[in-house]
């Protein structure tokens, strides 16, 4: 789960030292660098440094940089020793300048540090060096530095053990703030042997506070986002056996009495949006909590329900394995996370959903299950995001010309959407692709020789090879970059030769940014996943078989011959509906399908679909290609809010739409 180093990532983003205030502190004299310990660390960074030397400021902001990057957990121990976490690094540097900079400027420099691919080991007790942050509600990601962790070691805050802990070396733990804690605690971690090390700072719980008319309170609620059926734990003080619990109004059932401290039950059925608990004790005293949210949507008649995803975080890259919990689920069933959809698909039971995330930049986005007969269940902030940490394995080809323009294939993993790409220091012409696992470029004009190649994912993380490529006034032949992408079918296969048909086109290796035509005729598209991409064919003269091409950026083009088929019908093969405003011809056949909208509001879009607007739902893309949904039989929720936003001021003539009646 090295993804998750994203703290990191965010710390060195934002901390500037050139730009940040400085410290009124200051030294007597310049500091200096006598020895530092470990002298190497993994190129993913996340190693403790102890520096020694002296004209160190006690109680400072001292920064200190490793190859150039900032490390993070600066703790100055006196004016001759300093401990910091090493940032990441380029695999295979070695002789690597380590710099501590004082409040004042004044800077002392060393060299003989180097990053490795190996790991950090532990060799002794446990001790805590920093917390971050320190302090948040229930949940709040936490960053603990140090040494001594394995992967077996447990975090306690206050006492209260933490529901997960993430091992990422002997130095770097990750875990998730437990609920029930309020107030500042310490927090101790304990490894496996049972060595324990205690944190210099303490953590301060932000979670809501309830408010009480007696003797009990509500401290916090897990999960904090819920749909109905869903159990749920309420944590405070002075609950009493045969309490009740009501959420938003409504009687939970299922309330069990754990102790005076922890209650369970199960959420009744209620409205989307914020809800109050309330806990009535035997005796009538009341105490309440506003900080649980009804997060599903929800449609008539029955449809899948989403009451969590485990993980709930994930590398914007994509490629997480999670598990969809809920109800109603039966194959087959479509999975997107924030309108993307999602890959390897399987309805595990009625209850499980297991699916692969697709990328998504960073931030926290809607999970949502639709069903075969068009009903839609999720979660509105079902699924967060986190920077990805990337890796560059290989570059292709080696070497480029002098004047630029060599267009380079780079492979490795954790590549997120918006990743930027540099070549010897200067950003790369053009970035015409990101895959998780792969990135085509341009390069810039450079001087001879090696030239570092280094890929920084939106958010800071940096990953590169230092000697992956070089200009050369002879470089090597370019070949055309072959990505494995192929087309199998189109879909409708036929349409009349005055065009506007929306096809689907099917295959495998598509990416972003890839071009399509159709009968040589180059034409606007949009690629939904790696195995599909929409279009609308375009109107030619005469009728017949024509070729349909797909060209990733930067690589052969690959073709289906004869895959699609002009006629002279100007009618659609679908089936019921009639023409919608501005003489859309193509309605959507009774089963669902594509279609193009001859533009108008949403009322004249369902008129158009021949779809009952009991149960049709409706999707389409945004400019960044993700699918936004549209529910005529529900109020403005979670999809229909976006399709509003998408579509403000009605739905232009020629939208291609996805419908299912």
């Amino acid at each position: 789960m090295r993804h998750r180093l994203v703290i990191l990532a965010a710390l060195i983003a934002v901390t500037v030292f050139f730009a940040a205030p400085r410290e009124e502190a200051r030294a007597d004299g310049p500091p200096t660098i006598s020895s530092f310990s470990p002298t190497s660390s993994p190129s993913t960074g996340g190693t403790f440094l102890t520096i020694y030397g002296s004209g160190f400021v006690p109680g400072s902001t001292t920064y200190v940089t490793v190859g150039g990057s900032l490390a993070t957990g600066v703790t100055v121990v006196n004016a001759y020793q300093l401990t910091a976490v090493t940032p990441a690094g380029v695999t295979g540097s070695t002789n690597t300048q380590v710099v501590v900079i004082n409040p004042d400027g004044q800077t002392a420099t060393t060299t003989g540090f180097s990053f490795t691919g190996g790991q950090t080991t532990n060799t002794g007790s446990v001790s805590v060096a920093s917390i971050n942050p320190s302090s948040g509600a229930t949940g709040q990601l936490v960053t603990i530095t140090g040494y001594g962790f394995d992967q077996n070691t447990n975090v306690f805050f206050g006492g209260v053990a933490a529901p997960s802990v993430v091992w990422m070396s002997a130095n770097w733990l990750m875990t998730y703030a437990p609920a029930g804690i309020s107030g500042s605690v310490q927090v101790q971690v304990v490894s496996s042997q049972g060595a324990s090390g205690l944190s210099p700072t303490n953590f301060t719980s932000t979670a809501s506070s309830g408010t009480s008319t007696g003797t009990h309170s509500i401290t916090s609620v897990s999960p904090t986002s819920i749909s109905a059926g869903a159990t749920f734990l309420i944590y405070g003080s002075g609950f009493l056996n045969g309490a009740t619990v009501s959420v938003g109004g409504y009687p939970a059932t299922s309330v069990t009495f754990s102790s005076s401290g922890l209650l369970t039950a199960t959420a009744p059925a209620g409205p989307s949006g914020l809800a109050t608990v309330a806990v009535t004790n035997p005796g009538g005293t009341i105490a309440t909590y506003n900080g649980l949210t009804y997060g599903s949507t929800t449609t008539t008649g029955g449809q899948p329900s989403v009451t969590s995803v485990s993980p709930s975080t994930g590398s914007s890259a994509g490629g997480t394995v999670v598990s969809i919990n809920g109800s109603g689920f039966v194959a087959p069933v479509n999975v997107t996370f924030g309108g993307v959809p999602a890959t390897s698909v399987n309805v595990v039971s009625n209850f499980l959903i297991t699916a692969t995330t697709p990328p998504n930049p960073v931030g926290t986005v809607s999970v949502l299950v639709s069903g075969g007969a068009g009903s839609v269940g999720g979660l509105t902030s079902g699924f967060t995001y986190e920077l990805a940490w990337p890796r560059v394995t290989s570059i292709s080809p080696s070497t480029g010309a002098l004047i630029g323009g060599t267009t380079l294939t780079l492979t490795g993993t954790g590549f997120a959407p918006g990743a930027t790409v540099t070549v010897g220091g200067q950003p790369a012409a053009t970035v015409s692709a990101v895959s998780p696992t792969q990135i085509i470029v341009t390069t810039p004009p450079g001087p001879a020789g090696n030239a570092t190649v280094l890929v920084t994912n939106p958010g800071g993380a940096i990953s590169g090879l230092a000697s992956g490529f070089a200009y050369s006034a002879n470089p090597q032949p370019q070949v055309p970059v072959v990505t494995g992408a192929s087309v199998t079918s189109v879909s409708p296969s036929s349409g009349p030769s005055s065009g506007n048909t929306a096809i689907s086109i099917s295959g495998t290796g598509f990416m972003p940014g890839a071009t399509v035509t159709v009968g040589g005729v180059s034409i606007g598209s949009t690629v939904v996943s790696s195995t599909l991409i929409t279009a609308t064919t375009p109107a030619v003269t005469g009728t017949g078989s024509v070729t349909v091409t797909v060209m990733n950026p930067g690589a052969s083009p690959v073709s289906l011959l004869n895959a699609f088929t002009y006629g002279t019908s100007t009618t659609s093969t679908g089936g019921g509906g009639s023409p919608g405003p501005g003489g859309a011809s193509n309605p959507v056949p009774a089963a669902g399908g594509l279609f193009v909208f001859g533009g108008g509001t949403n009322a004249q879009l369902v008129a158009a679909s021949g779809c009952n607007a009991s149960t049709a739902v409706f999707w389409a893309t945004d400019s960044k290609g993700a699918w936004i949904g549209y529910i005529p039989s529900v109020p403005v929720a979670v999809v229909n809010a976006a399709w509003l936003a998408l579509f403000a001021s009605g739905i232009p003539a020629g939208t291609a739409i996805y419908a299912r009646c």
